[in-house]
């Protein structure tokens, strides 16, 4: 394989197309494509940093292949890169774009006969968030010719752009590079950062660190597609402070733009107190994944603003919010809305003076007034009971008091007369032992009768029958077909005197007293 003579050497800080674009000035005075071409190096793979033809170009051109594979930035998929093993999408990179300093350039051309062989990329122009020459303190500019081949960054090719903005003076004082900058180029030298910031892909930490600093710089009512080079910069520095002293003042931040706009909305719009990094992060076509910032904003919402049950909130469905309004938990319970604030009147979750408020503004704790909304929706009115149990008024109240039956009142926050109601779990509980506990017969045995009956015949309360009924002292229990209830149920009445002879322990004290 021929050699290219003589030996361009590679520079540390350009890239990989910048080199290529030297040697083709220097060997043959024109311009990278044909010189891939004779070389047999596809120009798109190289741009693309693929291996292969790196590789290809290191052999023919005599150089050490590690610094220039040190500084390639390698395609991996759909708009995905990786350098020096950090993965990251297109748009931390300018894409495009060619960004310069013009009075780098200058320098390199300074004093030198092939100027063209001079001119180098460097890669750190190639990073989005680099935006300040480190060396001169001037904003970077981008060019863009609008050719096929801007994606070379061929800067041999652009003598006209650069020396365009070579004779536009900066319009700023000089100035040091962003601490986002500085954070960006030393962590892809290996140097660690912010906690918070490198626990994400760096991408991720870039343009999490830049999304907040616009909202901190420019307030909710910017939009991320009218920001210029410029704002972009100062965004990234307003939110260094921030987003170094890690997560929990990220948190509290966001907590504080959320109550600023909610005092001025009158309600909690995550829209309208997040703008363009609310924008950015629930957009439903996202294709790359944003990292911890989406999540933690979401856990802002979740614990601030009212939802509704599965509304997706920056890509995940919600499926209990911590908070929302009656109308919504109303909807999403299947119970009138007057009824459920009703109900958390009465549980001290809604203040009488709101009732004159629409209930879509009255926000409401969702796991307490769905507790309460579950217990509401079994109570049965106490008239209604003794029709389902086939029994009496004080038979009922008699249950109560043993436990066999529960009011919804036990809840503990339904102190009312919804809280009076008997919780339709335990009558339907009762019943089933009741199916399941004594036997089922056509006609009851000689000696056996109804329940009130066996009261009559003993003269001892029916308190005391039950409490021997349900204590499981009692044989001779029998449960007419047909029939459902305690009206069903009928007992021996020798059994019970036999068994009141020596009353088992755990009675009531009028097991001891004849009625008279």
């Amino acid at each position: 394989m021929s050699k290219l003579f003589p030996h361009i050497p590679f520079i540390a800080d350009e890239t990989p197309l910048s080199w290529a674009a030297r040697q083709a000035a220097f060997h043959t005075g024109g311009r990278l494509v044909p010189f891939l071409n004779d070389l047999q190096i596809p120009a798109v793979d190289f741009a693309r940093g693929l291996p292969e033809a790196v590789m290809r170009l290191c052999e023919k051109a005599r150089q050490d292949p590690a610094p220039v594979f040190h500084n390639t930035i390698t395609a991996i998929g759909a708009r995905r890169f990786t350098l020096r093993g950090h993965e990251f999408s297109a748009e931390f990179t300018t894409g495009v774009e060619t960004r310069i300093c013009p009075f780098c350039l200058a320098e390199d051309q300074a004093g030198r006969d092939r100027t063209d062989v001079a001119l180098r990329h460097r890669l750190a122009w190639r990073l989005a968030a680099v935006r300040t020459c480190a060396t001169h303190g001037v904003p970077l500019r981008d060019i863009r010719l609008g050719k096929w081949d801007d994606q070379l960054h061929e800067l041999q090719g652009m003598g006209a752009a650069i020396e365009a903005e070579l004779v536009s003076p900066p319009d700023t004082e000089p100035k040091a590079p962003s601490d986002l900058q500085v954070y960006v180029e030393r962590r892809l030298e290996g140097q660690a950062g912010p906690v918070w910031l490198d626990g994400q892909d760096i991408d991720q930490a870039s343009r999490a660190t830049e999304m907040l600093g616009g909202l901190l710089a420019f307030g909710p009512k910017q939009q991320a597609a009218t920001m210029t080079l410029p704002m972009w910069d100062e965004a990234g520095r307003a939110a260094w402070k921030l987003v170094s002293e890690g997560e929990g003042a990220v948190s509290e931040f966001l907590c504080a733009s959320l109550d600023a706009s909610t005092r001025q909305e009158a309600q909690a719009r995550p829209r309208k107190a997040f703008g363009m990094l609310y924008s950015w992060l629930s957009a439903s076509r996202q294709s790359k994944d944003p990292g911890s910032i989406r999540p933690l904003l979401r856990n802002v919402i979740l614990e601030n603003v009212p939802l509704v049950a599965g509304q997706n909130l920056l890509g995940e469905p919600v499926t209990e919010p911590r908070l929302s309004s009656i109308n919504a938990i109303a909807k999403t319970e299947f119970i009138h809305p007057s009824t459920l604030r009703n109900i958390l009147q009465v549980a001290g979750l809604v203040e009488d003076q709101n009732s004159s408020q629409n209930a879509g503004h009255i926000v409401v704790d969702y796991a307490r007034a769905r507790d309460l909304v579950s217990e509401v929706k079994y109570a049965v009115p106490v008239t209604q009971v003794p029709s389902l149990l086939t029994t009496s008024r004080p038979v009922v109240a008699i249950l109560i008091e043993l436990g066999n039956l529960t009011r919804i009142q036990d809840h503990g926050e339904l102190k009312s007369k919804v809280g009076k109601a008997i919780d339709g779990r335990s009558i339907k509980k009762l019943l089933a032992d009741l199916r399941e506990q004594f036997l089922e017969i056509e006609d009851p045995p000689e000696g056996c009768v109804p329940l009130a009956k066996s009261a009559e015949r003993t003269r001892v309360s029916l308190k005391l029958i039950l409490e021997l009924l349900f204590g499981s002292h009692l044989n001779q229990v029998f449960r007419l077909s047909g029939r459902e209830g305690l009206g069903a149920l009928h007992v021996d009445v020798a059994e019970i005197k036999s068994v009141l002879e020596s009353p088992p322990p755990g009675l009531s004290e009028d097991a001891y007293f004849r009625i008279p």
